[in-house]
């Protein structure tokens, strides 16, 4: 007959380990993001969440004041990108989740994502007194005719007429 503790100890990470896999896909699930933005060949590419009929020459969309927002970033390219905004500064409660490195400029906040990773931003948008915000990779997109730059408005609900 075999002792108890080696069964017990072999269950019981087994066990965990299941567990988490399931909290961790239930979790992915609610978190379905509002903003899809993919970096690939040195542009933002608005996936989901996209301003309808953009008629500006860069990427944008849209996001309503006083609510929680997700937005994924993923870089599909081989070099590095970051995703730098007036907005990061100003958001309520910022998490950030997947692997990613800070990046502070004197007006602005962002991440920086390597190539082939994710990263998703949680945040409260408060009413910040402003309708728009820029955003750019502070690598390829600082100057204001690069392919990387991109536009985000805030969206303010208006009173009902009753």
């Amino acid at each position: 007959m075999l002792p108890r503790w080696p069964v017990t100890a072999f269950v019981i990470p087994l066990a965990l380990g299941l567990g988490m896999g399931g909290i961790s896909s239930a979790e992915e699930l609610l978190d379905d993001p509002d903003v899809v933005l993919v970096m690939k060949d040195k542009v933002f590419h608005v996936i989901k969440g996209a301003q309808p009929g953009n008629p500006l020459p860069n990427p944008a969309f849209s996001l309503p004041v006083g609510r929680d927002i997700i937005i994924q970033l993923r870089n599909e390219d081989e070099v590095a990108h970051e995703f730098v905004s007036p907005l990061l500064m100003k958001a309520e409660d910022l998490q950030l989740s997947g692997r990613a490195t800070l990046v502070y400029t004197l007006t602005a906040v962002g991440v920086r994502v390597e190539p082939r990773d994710s990263v998703t931003l949680r945040f409260d948008i408060p009413d910040a007194g402003f309708d728009r915000f820029h955003f750019w990779c502070n690598i390829h997109g600082k100057m204001l005719d690069d392919t990387m730059r991109g536009e985000i408005f805030i969206l303010h609900a208006k009173p009902s007429s009753q």
